[in-house]
């Protein structure tokens, strides 16, 4: 099969899929899978399914962890971190390991995590002296190959899992994307559908009550085992389709600019922009939109952020990023990646 009509294979895929995702717009589960997760591609307005690079390639788009130019036997690691609203934690690990002829492997964990809140109750309003935890988490194993020198695709199958107290839903999903590098002035095409995949529906023994179905007749079973009822949830399904290219490129400086638009199931069509000014491979300087012309205003922010990178030899390396994002009504979330290649 042609390069050729890989493309026109995937292009049809992922446009076929955008029309089913406008039809299912509403609440879905673990929406945590939505949220950008690297410092770099969050300044960039999250404009990543083209631009994608290294580990965090496994969250915007499987198909770029075959694209990042590394040797094979050589790895590359990723963690992040941001401090969330509401005292919560978001955070993300990813491992990457080029094969060589056999492709390039990755692992990834994202977490949210809510911390602890005091149980309270009608007769105890201000706290029980319990406490309870809530935590939402996604473990995913990645495949990602170059079958030309231009074209790559790649996928991840990843478990998610949200708890909360003694309820917790588990369920599974899968992420496909291909990648495209046309040769011309870095002029690159991303697609990626992300979280296809199983509903959700919470379970645990605080749902298991006793009721009396009669409590105002006499002699029958006050107590009788019931439990209460939930509703499943879809996971919030995304289908990107974008470019990046570059403004400009020197030996020292280069600008790349980065656009491309989402359908999530679970909300309104938008378009994300970015770009990143790069000067000698060791200073990094970004900028982005997220959600413009979005019909929900507040989901749309700007975001800016920098970046140092810096090889100690041929084969290790290490990056720091950095970005402070807009999100209002609710605050400035910041967060913070440190990368490393060996």
């Amino acid at each position: 099969m042609s390069k050729h009509l890989l493309l026109a294979s995937a292009l049809g895929l992922l446009v076929a899929g955008s029309a089913f995702a406008q039809d299912q717009s509403g609440t879905t589960a673990a929406a945590f899978l939505g949220l950008g997760i690297d410092a770099r591609g969050t300044a960039m307005g999250s404009a990543q399914v083209a631009t994608a690079e290294g580990p965090a390639a496994l969250f915007w788009n499987p198909a770029a962890i075959a694209t990042s130019g590394a040797r094979a036997g050589t790895g590359a690691a990723l963690f992040s971190n941001s401090d969330w609203f509401v005292h919560t934690r978001h955070q993300f690990f990813g491992l990457t390991f080029n094969g060589g002829g056999l492709g390039t492997f990755g692992l990834s964990v994202t977490a949210l995590d809510y911390g602890d809140e005091l149980v309270t109750t009608v007769d105890q309003p201000e706290g029980t002296g319990e406490l309870y935890t809530a935590l939402d988490l996604a473990v995913g194993v990645s495949y990602g190959r170059a079958l030309t020198d231009r074209f790559a695709f790649g996928g991840t199958v990843k478990l998610v899992r949200q708890q909360i107290w003694n309820e917790s839903a588990n369920g599974a999903a899968v992420d496909l994307g291909v990648v495209y590098d046309t040769g011309y002035r870095g002029l690159t095409i991303g697609m990626a559908m992300t979280n296809f995949g199983s509903d959700m529906k919470l379970s645990g023994r605080d749902l298991r009550q006793r009721i009396d179905i009669a409590p105002n007749q006499g002699g029958n079973n006050d107590g009788l085992p019931a439990e209460l009822e939930v509703s499943e949830w879809r996971l919030p399904l995304i289908f990107r389709v974008g470019v990046a290219a570059d403004a400009f490129r020197t030996s020292d400086q280069a600008l790349t600019v980065a656009v491309e638009g989402l359908a999530p199931s679970d909300n309104s069509q938008s378009a994300n922009v970015g770009a990143e000014y790069s000067f000698r491979e060791l200073l990094y300087v970004r900028g982005g939109y997220r959600q413009a012309f979005s019909s929900i205003t507040e989901d749309g922010g700007w975001a800016v952020g920098f970046g140092l990178k810096y090889a100690f030899t041929n084969r290790l390396g290490a990056s720091f990023d950095y970005v402070f994002q807009e999100y209002e009504p609710f605050g400035t979330p910041q967060m913070f990646s440190l990368g490393v290649t060996f």
